[in-house]
């Protein structure tokens, strides 16, 4: 009889050998990881938008929802750069902390962008997922 508190096995070779060695723990998610999947989890079933989720070596995560609409959450809070400008003709930062709101606001900015060129959005000042994903110190990456 198998015994349920038994570690998982997997199977490795070593040396040319077969193996066995415990499986890796299991971890949950980090609150931000968590948070940041419902918030695409509620874009994609009640506005019908597909999102992406990723997570930061600062352990905060991004919810990339449109080219240029970037939701980062720490776990509590949400953040993103609305694609409305301020007087001064500058995007406004937005910040909500329920994800019922949050998705909604995400959804109309989402609705906003579409409407709009993919040129336009691109030489805008919002901000792109691949320059989020970049590490801090990546200046002395060299492209091949």
């Amino acid at each position: 009889m198998n015994n349920p508190n038994a570690p998982l096995l997997d199977r490795t070779t070593v040396s040319g050998c077969g193996r066995f060695a415990a499986a890796p723990p299991v971890t949950e998610p980090s609150p931000a990881l968590q948070r940041a999947g419902d918030l695409a989890t509620i874009l994609g079933d009640v506005y019908g938008i597909e999102a992406d989720v990723h997570e930061l070596a600062s352990g905060n995560a991004i919810v990339s929802v449109f080219r240029g609409l970037l939701a980062y959450t720490d776990g509590e809070t949400f953040w993103w750069t609305s694609p409305e400008l301020n007087r001064a003709g500058s995007p406004l930062l937005s910040s909500e902390l329920t994800l019922p709101v949050a998705a909604e606001q995400l959804a109309e900015h989402y609705r906003i962008l579409r409407a709009r060129p993919a040129a336009s959005v691109l030489e805008s000042e919002l901000p792109l997922l691949a320059d989020a994903l970049l590490p801090d110190d990546a200046s002395d990456v060299v492209p091949r």
